[in-house]
């Protein structure tokens, strides 16, 4: 066999293809060409020139001009193209603007000239109009305008006018009229008090109970600080410090403590021999406050609010789960926190044996008013509030650990869940 590297021939006409080695005295020196040499320096007699560069207005290289010209030009030459919009390198003024400039520079105004005009004009047409006519268009208006809208306009034209005929008054009649109010003032203080109180009806009427003109600061020997402990502190606060501004004491009413008669007509007054399911009151941890205990809870505890029952600490479930339909994120957390652990007392049977009266009647209100519906819909929210989302869903694994999912949701058709 012939070894790697070595020039051989085969003869194709035998029958074992006779390999026939070539001598080596007439092979052909093959390696010659191929092989590497020394590398030789030369010595140059010169530097090389540097690069030469072409010079250009904008420092930039010039355009390179295409020899061959694109399809796109080609049919925009031929007229296949639309030629694209130019857009108008100056903009007309607009109406506003040339009444702008003609009113600055030859002190015309021409809004005022147009206003007027179109008042002489509808003064002229309702003149031509008869009686029925005016009041046929007014019914119209009246019939198809918003009847806060057609106040505002009134009001507005009742203003423009007064402001028209008081800047028209001449001086004499403006020094007349306040001579007569300076008139009209000391025959008011020389009234007796019986035609005193219709005078002073007609200027409260007038003036209305949303003008309040400012009144000048009390000095320090008249001002005497109300006392807290008092007990006529709320109904004398704005009285006291806002003598001019019209109140209702009735709006300070949920700041009072309940009264002896609200507390007998509380549903969780400890004299009462039976409560309802819906009035009971839970705590933050979802233990079942007793009506006597909760009215001795400090209000420190935070469980007191301003809804029924205020003097009774703890939230009913009714409350719970309208909190848990607020818009305000914090306090869907506290009810999501407080009715968890209501559920998970009440599935464990803290509140009585499965089946017991207590048990299916706190069941019952659950199923009524649906909270556990509401927390499922704030768990499977794809955004939101993330504390929200995190109490519905706590609260929730907290329903199903306690033994109770098979209680709270009712399906349809059901009366009681199953």
């Amino acid at each position: 066999m012939a070894i790697p590297g070595q020039r051989f021939e085969l003869d194709l006409e035998a029958d074992d293809f006779t390999v026939r080695p070539l001598n080596d005295d007439f092979s052909p020196d093959l390696s010659a060409g191929l092989a590497i040499k020394e590398i030789e320096e030369h010595e140059a007699d010169a530097p090389p020139p540097p690069p030469s560069l072409k010079s250009s207005r904008t420092g930039f290289p010039e355009h390179k001009p295409r020899r061959n010209v694109s399809a796109f030009k080609t049919r925009q030459q031929a007229g296949n193209v639309p030629p694209r919009p130019t857009i108008p390198s100056r903009v007309e003024p607009s109406d506003r603007a040339i009444a702008h400039h003609v009113g600055k520079k030859y002190g015309l105004d021409l809004d005022g000239q147009q206003k007027s005009e179109i008042s002489e004009e509808n003064k002229r047409r309702i003149a031509d109009m008869s009686v029925e006519d005016v009041e046929e268009a007014r019914a119209e208006l009246m019939s198809t305008l918003n009847p806060a809208f057609l106040e505002r306009m009134l009001k507005r034209a009742n203003i423009d006018e007064d402001q028209v005929a008081q800047k028209d008054w001449p001086e004499d009649d403006q020094e007349r009229s306040s001579d007569a109010a300076g008139r009209d003032t000391e025959n008011l203080t020389n009234l007796t008090e019986d035609d005193a109180a219709p005078a002073a009806s007609t200027t409260a009427t007038l003036s209305g109970p949303s003008i309040h003109f400012p009144a000048p600061p009390r000095s320090a020997e008249e001002y005497v600080p109300l006392d807290a402990n008092d007990p006529a502190f709320l109904s004398e606060l704005k009285s006291h410090y806002f003598p001019e501004t019209p109140h209702d004491p009735s709006s300070l009413q949920w700041l009072q403590d309940p009264s002896e008669e609200e507390n007998q007509a509380s549903l969780y007054n400890p004299e009462k021999e039976s409560f309802l399911a819906s009035a009971l009151r839970f705590g933050f941890n979802g233990r079942l406050i007793a009506p006597r205990e909760s009215l001795e809870i400090d209000v420190k505890q935070g469980l007191h609010h301003h809804g029924d029952d205020p003097s009774s600490a703890g939230y009913t479930i009714p409350e719970l789960a309208l909190l848990a339909r607020s818009s305000l994120p914090n306090q869907r957390c506290v009810a999501y926190q407080i009715l968890g652990r209501v559920l998970y007392r009440l599935g464990r049977g803290d509140f009585g044996a499965r089946g017991s009266e207590l048990q299916e009647a706190l069941w019952s209100v659950i199923e009524r008013e649906k909270p556990i519906e509401v927390m499922m819909s704030e768990a499977n929210r794809q955004s939101g509030h993330a504390s929200a989302k995190a109490h519905a869903i706590e609260a929730l694994w907290l329903w199903r650990k306690g033994g109770g999912g098979d209680r709270g949701v009712l399906k349809s058709g059901q009366r009681v869940a199953r």
